[in-house]
Order: structure tokens, then C-alpha cells, then sequence
């Protein structure tokens, strides 16, 4: 039954496949835009170092998503721009929009089968500042706009040697926008569709000689699809930064975000909810001072989070999130570059609710917090100009576990222009949050970090030409001291007893000609060693950009085989195809439509079991730039 229903699934993406090839051959096509689809080898990064540096010199596995593919995209939440381009990474994106907090919610990311319940060993970062919630320690993923966003850097694999905790499946950087030209400018865009879902969103932006100035606005609602229970989300956000440069090597920065959001949790298909209304305000401040020279670079960051929850089930919450981190690259001698940082960070919060007796509150109504220093090093040498060598360690001082070490070893080898080798060995970790150390009954002050060590190798190869680029990386996770439940015990308590071994291979390919359709499509396998959700085994994506005159049209196309959607051991795993078009018409020079159609083979699956994911969608909409 499993073979006829994998065929049966392989079918369907042949046949639309096999459509989308018929409508792009027959058609006349436009030159590509160069740096549409690209990833080449030569692109900057700073996520994988503190100080840029190209692509090709850095021993991590690295995915960038640059401006002109953000603002491709109609996507209002920047994360669904992410699977696109990088592989292996998972999104449980359950919902036409929003995604919620509390049990329950969406939003979950996983990369290479590394993930968390909740989502709490992916870490994201905001320009290099770690952001999560102070209780729960997992990122609010309705922060993230589009608009705000003017790049991003994913690692995929160990990242905690340079970003700390909660960097063990990977690190996504999310940099913030930057002014394009001197004087005013701005966009607005509108969009409306299905389901009673709707976005408005603007920009402002000004630019003089040594000032910038960023202010955003984005308003979403949906009713939300399901008939069976009540699951609207809405959400107003403004963000605004102002950055100073003081000199040609000094530039001071700032910027807030807040976030006001409703989600209505619909509870399962077994159990619908039409009550269970979540809202919840998030905020964020961050000011930096950046130094740029040709012997010392780095900067000092400071940074607060914040956020207060109301459940109508009973539950409230206010949280933060805070620290100072510090570092400086030193180049004294030629070809290397000696990174030394110290961050300090302080999370925690004070949580409640009046329904729970004793024992079940344990915890509750009584401020909590948990404080962590944290030094680092990282040396990187290049040796005949063509090998590139790091390597590096954090030395951590938890309040609750006291001392770790996370080490890590890479390497990088330009075999010639066209072909880079890479390697690496590193140590990952996830400090205890606070709900596992002190809320509720399976809470444990004694637990240890969990811990993870990450072995790679990679190959890039890019055509001379230039048309085409594949990256080639075999992995192999084991991850120990996992935090779990232990039902052993009465009453159940939270212990350092879990593991797992991750270990698989990811596959992309960017091809982009001048006269055909440019194509991202990429692979990953993995085998995990446990029943974990969002962790498919076999995972492609095939996204297609093409021109035609005033017409964009990109196609982006998924198979997943083998999905875990349940924790329950005697659930079967899913399969399933998803076909999503998007269309953008250049009407102006500064006016663009976009009509965006989802899930159009009308997949019916659960990314979790218990939640249906929404059938065949449109949305349309249009942006205005100034």
C-alpha cells in the first residue's frame, strides 16, 4: 500500500511537472535577471563570521536570500520566502496567515530534522541578535515582515560556537532593511483573498548624507478556513529604524519593533475549539555601534525583548529577553582574521493561570529568570590563498548549570575557481528555558544544556559560464542530553535522558540561463533516528522563474515522502505534492499586480495530525513604490 500510494504521488508531480515544462517551452522568454536565482560563490556573508567574507571562504553550509528574491515574493511573513531556496528547511506554515504562540501554534521550523517542541533549537537572529520568547525560549515567528527584512543568511548546521544557545539545527539571520537612494522613497502594497484574508502594508524611507531612516507598517486579518472550529488570525506591527554615520568607520544604529496579534487556536479535528483566543504583544528594541577599519572591525549590540500573553484559557504571561554582545576582528597578519566576543544575556518572565490548581501551577505567579555569560574566539587563516582555515570556541557561565565548552574545527579549500571543498566539525547547545526548569510539574532546576555535535562535508560547483551552480553537503547529527519528560517518575519530571542521530544529504541546483527559465531545485534526504515531526525522508522543491515581457511567472513546486505529522508511535507517515504559482505584471514602472494561487492539485494533508491544511487558495494584490 505504502509503494502504490508513493507512485501514485510521483504521478501526480510528473503530470505537473510535465505542465509547467509544456507552458514554459511554448512560450517566448526573456533574458533572466543574473542575480534572480543565483547563489554564487562569490557572495558576501557575515552570518557564518562576524567579519564579511565571501561565501566560498566559510567551512559552514550557507543559504542567502538577497533583496531582489524577497521582493519577488508577495509573501507578508518573511519565513515561506525561506523554502524556497533552502534545503532540508521545513516550515509548518498550518494556516493561510499567522501563525500563533502556545500549543498548538504553527510556525515551527526545522532544518536537517532539527527542530524542538516548541521550536526551540533553530535560532533566529535579527542583524546578529538572538531573538526568542523569555519563557519558552522559541522564536515568534508573526514578527518577522517582509518589509522590514533586507536580507538574509541561513546556516544550516552547528552555529553555537559564534551565536550561543538554541543554534543547534542551524541560525537564521534576518538583517533589516536598508534605505535604497538619497531622499524619500517608499512602497505600499494591498492584497485581498481567499477566506476573507487580507494584508496592507507600507514603507517610508529617507536618506541623507550621513542619516537613514526606515518606518514600516503592516496590517493582516483572516478569517481563517476551517468550518468546523474558529481559527482567524489578525496583526498590526510598525517598525522603524535610524541609523548615524559618525564617521567613515563609526555608525550608530537603532531600531524598535512592535506587534500586536489575535490568533484563534482551532484545536483538532478530533477536538475543535470555536474559545480558545490567544493575544499576544511583542516588542523589541536594539541599538548598535558598528567600527569598520582595515585592521579592527566588529561592534557592541544591545538588545530587549519583550512580551506579555492572554489566553482565554487562563494563561498570561509577560516575558523578556535581553543582553549586550560585544566582539572585534583583528587583522594583523596577513590572511588571517582573530574574532574575540563576549555576550551576556538575560531571559525570563512571570507567568500565571488562574484554572490550574495545585499541583499543575507549579511555578506559576512567581517571577523567574536565568542569566548567561559567554566568551568566544575564533581564528581563520588562509594559507596559498586558495585553503581557508577556522577554528573556534565559546566558553559558556549558565546561573543554573554552570560551565560548558563548545568547540568547533572547519575548513574551506578552493580547488579553482569554479569548485570549493568544505568541512566541518562543531558543537552545539540549548541552555534550559525557563518553563523547563521551573513551570509545571515536570520542571527540573538540575537539568544540564542539551548538546549536539554536527559533521559535514561539501562540494560547491559552479559552471564556468556561469549559468549554473550545485552545492552537494553530506551530514551526519548526534544530538545528546535532549530534554524529555520522564513518565517514570510521579509525577513525571523533566530529564537529560534523550538522544538522536541525524544524519542525510542535501542537494541544490541553480540554474540560469539567458533564455530559459531560471530553476532552484534542490533535495535533501534525511534519516533520523527518532520519531520527530517536520523531518520528512525524502524532501524536493522545484522553484522556476521565467519573463515574459511584462509577466513574471514562478512556479514552486514540493514533494515530501515519509513525513511524521504524530508523536504517536503507531502513526504512518505522509505523503504528499504541493503546486503554488505565483504571476507579477509590471503595470508602471513603479506599479506591479500579483495574483498568488496555493496548493492548486488540491493536496489534501497535515503538516500536524489533527490540523487539515487549507485546499486550493488565491490571493491578488498590488504594490506601488515612490
Amino acid at each position: 500500500m505504502a509503494l502504490e500510494r508513493r507512485e501514485q504521488w510521483m504521478s501526480r508531480l510528473t503530470l505537473a511537472c510535465f505542465i509547467l515544462g509544456t507552458f514554459f517551452f511554448r512560450m517566448p522568454l526573456q533574458a533572466q535577471d543574473s542575480d534572480s536565482l543565483s547563489v554564487a560563490l562569490d557572495q558576501v556573508v557575515v552570518t557564518g563570521t562576524r567579519a564579511a567574507r565571501a561565501a566560498s571562504e566559510v567551512s559552514a553550509s550557507i543559504t542567502i536570500i538577497d533583496k531582489k528574491q524577497l521582493n519577488q515574493s508577495a509573501h507578508v511573513n518573511v519565513l515561506p520566502s525561506l523554502v524556497q531556496h533552502v534545503p532540508g528547511l521545513m516550515l509548518n506554515d498550518r494556516s493561510i496567515l499567522g501563525y500563533g504562540v502556545g500549543p498548538g501554534s504553527g510556525g515551527n521550523i526545522s532544518i536537517r530534522g532539527i527542530s524542538g517542541s516548541p521550536n526551540n533549537r533553530i535560532l533566529v537572529l535579527i542583524d546578529g541578535q538572538p531573538q526568542y520568547m523569555g519563557i519558552f525560549s522559541h522564536p515568534i515567528a508573526d514578527s518577522y515582515h517582509s518589509t522590514d527584512i533586507e536580507r538574509v543568511e541561513v546556516i544550516r548546521g552547528a552555529a553555537s560556537i559564534l551565536y550561543g544557545s538554541n543554534a543547534m539545527g542551524g541560525a537564521i539571520n534576518l538583517i533589516t532593511t536598508k534605505t535604497a537612494e538619497p531622499g524619500w522613497s517608499g512602497k505600499v502594497s494591498a492584497a485581498a483573498g481567499s477566506f476573507g484574508t487580507h494584508n496592507l502594508s507600507g514603507k517610508v524611507e529617507y536618506q541623507s548624507a550621513n542619516w537613514e531612516s526606515v518606518l514600516s507598517l503592516n496590517r493582516s486579518k483572516t478569517e481563517g478556513y476551517r468550518k468546523d472550529a474558529a481559527d482567524g488570525f489578525e496583526n498590526t506591527a510598525v517598525f522603524y529604524k535610524l541609523s548615524h554615520q559618525i564617521d567613515s568607520n563609526l555608525k550608530l544604529s537603532g531600531d524598535f519593533q512592535l506587534s500586536d496579534a489575535t490568533y484563534e487556536h482551532p484545536g483538532t479535528l478530533e477536538v475543535p475549539l470555536f474559545d480558545d483566543k490567544r493575544t499576544y504583544f511583542r516588542g523589541r528594541a536594539a541599538l548598535g555601534l558598528t567600527n569598520e577599519g582595515d585592521k579592527v572591525s566588529g561592534a557592541t549590540l544591545f538588545f530587549h525583548n519583550f512580551g506579555e500573553h492572554q489566553f482565554t484559557t487562563g494563561f498570561e504571561s509577560s516575558d523578556f529577553n535581553q543582553g549586550i554582545a560585544a566582539y572585534q576582528n583583528i587583522k594583523l597578519v596577513p590572511g588571517q582574521t582573530i574574532t574575540l566576543g563576549i555576550d551576556f544575556n538575560r531571559f525570563g518572565g512571570e507567568a500565571s493561570n488562574e484554572n490550574l490548581p495545585p499541583p499543575a501551577s507549579v511555578g506559576l505567579n512567581a517571577s523567574q529568570q536565568v542569566h548567561q555569560t559567554e566568551v568566544y574566539m575564533q581564528w581563520q587563516q588562509t594559507l596559498w590563498e586558495k585553503l581557508h582555515l577556522n577554528i573556534g570556541v565559546r566558553e559558556v557561565y549558565n546561573s543554573q548549570f554552570g560551565w560548558t565548552t563548545v568547540p568547533g574545527f572547519g575548513l574551506s579549500f578552493e580547488m579553482d575557481a569554479q569548485k570549493v571543498f568544505k568541512f566541518s566539525s562543531s558543537k552545539a547547545f540549548r541552555s534550559p528555558s525557563v518553563v523547563d526548569l521551573f513551570l509545571f510539574p515536570p520542571s527540573n532546576i538540575e537539568l544540564q544544556p542539551e548538546s549536539m555535535w554536527n559533521h559535514e562535508l561539501g562540494f560547491l560547483r559552479r559552471s564556468p559560464d556561469g549559468l549554473w551552480d550545485l552545492e552537494l553537503v553530506v551530514y551526519y547529527a548526534k544530538g545528546d542530553n535532549l530534554i524529555q519528560v520522564d513518565p517514570a517518575q510521579t509525577p513525571p519530571r523533566n530529564r537529560n535522558t534523550g538522544a538522536f542521530r541525524n544524519k542525510g544529504l542535501e542537494a541544490q541546483i541553480n540554474y540560469r540561463p539567458d533564455a530559459f527559465p531560471g530553476l532552484i531545485f534542490s533535495y535533501n534526504f534525511a534519516d533520523v533516528s527518532e520519531n520527530v515531526l517536520f523531518a520528512p525522508e525524502h524532501y524536493l522543491k522545484l522553484q522556476m522563474d521565467a519573463q515574459f515581457g511584462k509577466l513574471r511567472v514562478m512556479p514552486f513546486a514540493q514533494q515530501v515522502f515519509g513525513l511524521n505529522n504524530s508523536m504517536a508511535g503507531e502513526a504512518q507517515p505522509v505523503d504528499y505534492t504541493l503546486l503554488n504559482v505565483q504571476v507579477n505584471y509590471q503595470i508602471l514602472n513603479n506599479l506591479k499586480s500579483h495574483i498568488q494561487a496555493n496548493n492548486l492539485l488540491d493536496s489534501e494533508y497535515q503538516l500536524e495530525n489533527g490540523y487539515p491544511m487549507p485546499g486550493i487558495n488565491f490571493s491578488a494584490g498590488v504594490n506601488f513604490q515612490f
